[in-house]
C-alpha cells in the first residue's frame, strides 16, 4: 500500500483532482491552477487559500509576528497576482497555543492590517481554535475581467519564458537563518524569506494588455513551478542557467552554502516572483513594462514541444535534465 511519502504532495493533488472532478459550468478553473475561478454574470470571482504551519513554514525564533501576519496575507495575494486579478476580501482561521502572549497576536493582526491596507483588501471573517503550534489559514477572494485572466495552461511552442525580480534570495536567506539564526545573517536575504512582496501590479498589467500566454507565481521553486506550467500547457522548455537573475547579495553568500551557484535559485521556494510565457513579438513591450514599474523582468528560457521535456543549458552549452525539481511535502 502506497503512503504519502511515495507519491508526495503533487501526487496527492493529482489524485484529489481525479476524485473531485465537476461539470459545474460556473467553474472556469478548479484544481490545477493558482486560483479557482467561478464565473458570474458580469465578472469572474477568484478564490485561493494557503496554509502556514509553525515549524514547517516559519519559526518564531526568527519571524516576528508583524511580518508573519503580512506574509500570511501576501502569499495568498501572490496567487491572485499570477492570474492578473484584483484581491478584494479574505477570511483567516487560526490555530493558537493557549500560552501564546496577547502582544504576539496583537502584532500579528497589525501586520495583517498593514498588508490589507496596502492592497485594499478587507478581512470579512474567520475562525480560531486551540492548537499545539501556530496554524494560519487564509482564504482570499478576488475578481477579474473575463477574457483577461491568465492561467498555467496557455503556453505555446515558440514562446519566451520570463521571470520577474531575482530568484533564490528567500531560500538562501532561510538556509542562513537555519545555520546562524538572526544574528549575523544578511538582512536583505533574510527579509526576502520573512517579508516577501506579491507582484500584484505587474500581474494586472500583463493580464490587462494580453501580453502573456500563461503565468504562475514562483512559490515552490523555479523548477517545480516551471514544471507545473509546462504540465498544464502540455509543452516542454529549456532554461539557460546563466540567465537566471541573481541578486548581488545572493552571489556574495551562495558559495558558502552550495557548490552549485544556482542551487537555491532553481530549487528554493518562496520567491513569489511571476513566471510567465509570451510570444517573441511582445519582448519590447515587456521591456518597457519592466522600466515603467521599476521591476526587472528577465527572459530565461523558451517553450518547446512537449517531447523535449524540461531541461537546463549550462554556460558552456551542455544540456541536462534536472534529477530533482525541489522540495515537496511528504517526500
Amino acid at each position: 500500500m502506497k503512503g504519502l511519502s511515495e507519491i508526495g504532495e503533487f501526487g496527492l493533488i493529482k489524485r484529489i483532482r481525479k476524485w473531485t472532478s465537476t461539470t459545474n459550468p460556473a467553474l472556469v478553473k478548479g484544481i490545477g491552477d493558482d486560483v479557482a475561478v467561478i464565473e458570474s454574470a458580469e465578472k469572474s470571482w477568484l478564490i485561493t487559500t494557503d496554509l502556514l504551519i509553525e515549524g514547517i513554514h516559519f519559526e518564531r525564533s526568527w519571524t516576528d509576528p508583524f511580518h508573519l501576519g503580512r506574509k500570511a496575507l501576501f502569499v495568498n495575494l501572490s496567487d491572485i497576482a499570477a492570474m492578473g486579478g484584483t484581491p478584494k476580501y479574505f477570511l483567516i482561521s487560526l490555530g493558537l497555543p493557549k500560552n501564546l502572549p496577547l502582544p504576539f497576536i496583537t502584532s500579528f493582526y497589525q501586520g495583517l492590517k498593514n498588508g490589507a491596507k496596502r492592497f485594499r483588501v478587507d478581512l470579512i471573517g474567520g475562525d480560531t481554535s486551540l492548537s499545539k503550534k501556530i496554524i494560519i489559514n487564509i482564504c482570499l477572494l478576488g475578481e477579474g475581467k473575463k477574457g483577461s485572466l491568465l492561467f498555467r495552461s496557455g503556453a505555446k511552442v515558440g514562446d519566451d519564458l520570463f521571470v520577474s525580480g531575482t530568484l533564490g534570495d528567500a531560500a538562501l536567506g532561510l538556509r542562513i537563518l537555519q545555520k546562524n539564526g538572526l544574528r549575523g545573517s544578511p538582512k536583505g536575504l533574510v527579509n526576502k524569506h520573512i517579508s516577501p512582496f506579491p507582484r500584484i501590479h505587474l500581474g494586472q498589467a500583463i493580464a490587462k494588455h494580453h501580453w502573456a500566454t500563461a503565468m504562475i507565481d514562483v512559490s515552490d521553486g523555479l523548477l517545480i513551478d516551471t514544471h507545473h506550467l509546462l504540465e498544464e500547457s502540455r509543452v516542454g522548455a529549456h532554461i539557460w542557467e546563466d540567465r537566471i537573475p541573481l541578486s548581488t547579495r545572493y552571489q556574495q553568500w551562495v558559495h558558502a552554502f552550495s557548490r552549485n551557484p544556482y542551487q537555491f535559485a532553481l530549487r528554493g521556494g518562496e520567491d513569489y516572483e511571476l513566471l510567465f510565457t509570451a510570444p517573441p513579438e511582445m519582448r519590447r513591450r515587456i521591456s518597457r513594462l519592466a522600466l515603467s514599474l521599476k521591476t526587472p523582468i528577465t527572459k530565461i528560457g523558451e517553450i518547446l514541444p512537449k517531447k523535449e521535456g524540461l531541461h537546463l543549458i549550462r554556460k558552456d552549452g551542455r544540456r541536462y535534465s534536472p534529477s530533482c525539481l525541489g522540495f515537496e511535502h511528504f517526500r
